[in-house]
């Protein structure tokens, strides 16, 4: 019975190959070798640095700063000019780190049969006797119809000063102060706030009619002031620009 062996011999051929297909099939995947770290690239690097490398969130740049700049004193001699009597240009009191000029309360209007005088107080103040770096007003206007006069005397002081240092004031800032609205904003470093005092807080219905606006100017980012820029060496008595026909000169 050869055919017999033959089907045998085939079955087992082919059941050999299966095992060899299924054992090739499932045979498991190598697993690569893990990657060898190489050196830190931030390990020269001082621990400060890696840190302002790494920290989630990054520093921003330097943003664009007003400064004002020029001679204080004549901003207050301007105000006095303007019928802003005040103290002058000097230091302030009870503290030696600061400079200011501070009007006494002027009257803007006489009083009426119902309402108080309109009132307007002003505060320049600076950190040395050449910089000034905060304003503060303080509008009282009780009687409604006086509300024109009172809002001519502020833009007056706030005109000098923007005249002054070429600052110009943002349209946003103008209608908060004319509609007795509160107001935070920033425009270019400064600190702007109107803020109307509250009646619920003061017990006073005319409260809402007392207006605190102050001008806050912030020192620039990432900027030495020139004070701290150290002196550097005198030139060489040889050392001359010359122009292009002209002498040299030194």
């Amino acid at each position: 019975m050869p055919w017999i062996w033959i089907g045998a011999a085939g079955l087992l051929i082919t059941g050999v190959a299966a095992t060899v297909a299924v054992k090739t099939y499932v045979r498991p995947v190598p697993v690569a070798e893990e990657a060898k770290a190489g050196p830190d690239p931030l390990g020269p690097l001082s621990v400060e640095t890696r840190e302002a490398l790494t920290k989630a969130t990054p520093e921003l740049g330097a943003e664009l700063k007003r400064s004002f700049l020029g001679k204080p004193e004549d901003l207050c001699t301007k105000l006095e000019d303007l019928g802003l009597d005040n103290s002058g240009w000097r230091r302030a009191p009870f503290t030696q780190s600061r400079w200011q000029c501070a009007s006494d309360l002027v009257l803007l209007t006489t009083p009426s049969v119902d309402f108080g005088p309109s009132t307007l107080f002003f505060l320049l103040r600076g950190p040395t006797a050449g910089k000034v770096d905060y304003l503060r007003l303080k509008l009282v206007v009780e009687d409604p119809r006086q509300k024109d006069i009172g809002l001519e005397a502020v833009w007056l002081v706030i005109g000098a000063l923007a005249d002054r240092y070429g600052w110009a004031v943002p349209s946003e800032f103008r209608n908060a102060v004319a509609g007795f609205q509160p107001l935070e904003i920033n425009d270019r470093g400064i600190h702007l706030s109107v803020a109307p005092e509250n009646p619920d807080l003061t017990g006073d219905a005319l409260a809402s009619q007392r207006l605190n606006i102050i001008l806050n100017f912030g020192e620039p980012d990432l900027i030495r002031p020139a004070g701290r820029f150290e002196q550097g060496p005198p030139l060489e008595e040889a050392w001359r620009i010359r122009g292009r026909d002209g002498p040299g000169a030194e």
